[in-house]
């Protein structure tokens, strides 16, 4: 049988999740899940393959994904746009694409695996309408988690995606042979459906886990390359605005009926002094530490990889070390790493995390 062209491996099946049907913001239960399938899978009808799935970060849905065909696809790094001198301080070789796993696969590097990226975004805009270099209205997340305030996107991954994988194409359908994988919003995703999942993931990568930590309230963002780009004042400006947006959808995923964001209270320097208690509760609740105390055993069935970019934005370096933390407490062994890469300084969170994809998926097909 004659290979089919990389463009027929390279998918977006659009596909129906009962588990959102019903959901309180009336947000599409109808998703676009977009699939990789290995070199050869066209050549053989009985062949069967692991699966890796990838969880995108906070602003990502169907139409602006992690992984995309090349790297110049890639709407979160948008080739074209960035000045030369810039782009020029960016490792592209190290940048994830599909030609880029063939070419792995082709090599030996990699065993051949299928690849599956959902859409988790609540399809909700940024409360300030901010915009994207393409001068798209950015997109809410929905942390991965079932909420009776937004729809049970746990449920959606566990059960209507893997599901509706298994069932579509050439999987080995067990859980020693899936693995998960995710970045910021993602890596969040990426330990807590494992933490009440245990039985889905032979093996979990977080990369940067945006975890839901009262410490964002104070969060002082600013994205190197904004400010290189676009001067010190707008990149505050757009630091604010994008932390500002991030609350908004946690107290909206988690507390929407006793929001936490409208009672904080702050000094003159800014500084957090009060807030609600009770909404605070609702928060910490999903506070991964909190919930891997809460279920001590379940990452223990799974191979657990967590790192950090050192310089991470999002200040994710020093979240990523009180999970650490919690893990060595519980006795859950992992692998950990709190990294410095120079070639991510433009934006310690977006690029350290996209320069780590590679070696999460390598991670997860090796066990």
């Amino acid at each position: 049988m004659i290979e089919k062209k990389a463009e027929d491996r390279y998918r977006v099946d659009v596909f129906h999740g009962k588990s959102l049907e019903g959901n309180p913001i009336n947000i599409p239960a109808n998703r676009g899940l977009h699939i990789y399938l290995p070199p050869g899978y066209f050549e053989s009808e009985k062949e069967r393959y692991p699966v890796v799935y990838f969880l995108h970060g906070y602003t990502g849905y169907d139409q602006k994904i992690s992984i995309t065909s090349t790297k110049e696809d890639n709407k979160n790094l948008p080739v074209k746009l960035i000045p030369p001198d810039i782009l020029e301080q960016i490792d592209l070789d190290r940048f994830p694409s599909y030609a880029k796993f063939d070419e792995l696969i082709k090599k030996g590097e990699f065993a051949p695996f299928i690849f599956v990226q959902p859409d988790a975004s609540l399809r909700l805009p940024h409360k300030d309408g901010a915009k994207d270099f393409f001068g798209e209205v950015q997109n809410k997340g929905s942390f991965y988690l079932n909420s009776p305030f937004t729809g049970n996107f746990e449920d959606y991954i566990v059960k209507d995606v893997i599901d509706y994988v298994d069932a579509n194409y050439r999987t080995i359908p067990d859980k020693q042979h899936r693995g998960l994988a995710g970045g910021s919003m993602g890596g969040y995703g990426a330990l807590s459906i494992p933490i009440h999942h245990p039985e889905k993931f032979i093996a979990t990568a977080s990369l940067s886990p945006g975890n839901i930590d009262l410490d964002w309230l104070d969060l002082k963002l600013v994205v190197p390359i904004h400010e290189k780009v676009l001067g010190r004042e707008w990149a505050e400006q757009y630091g604010v605005s994008l932390r500002d947006d991030i609350l908004d959808t946690v107290d909206l995923v988690l507390s929407r009926d006793n929001p936490l964001i409208p009672s904080i209270v702050r000094d003159e320097t800014g500084k957090t002094i009060d807030f609600n208690k009770e909404a605070a509760k609702n928060w910490e609740k999903y506070d991964l530490n909190n919930m891997i105390r809460e279920n001590p055993d379940a990452l223990k069935e799974v191979h657990l990889l967590i790192n950090s970019e050192s310089n991470d934005e999002f200040g994710l370096a020093a979240i990523t070390e009180k999970i650490h933390e919690t893990l060595n407490e519980l006795g859950i062994e992992h692998e950990f790493e709190i990294y410095s890469d120079p070639k991510a300084a433009l934006t310690p969170h977006i690029l350290g995390t996209a320069y780590q994809i590679i070696p999460a998926i390598k991670f997860c097909i090796q066990h």
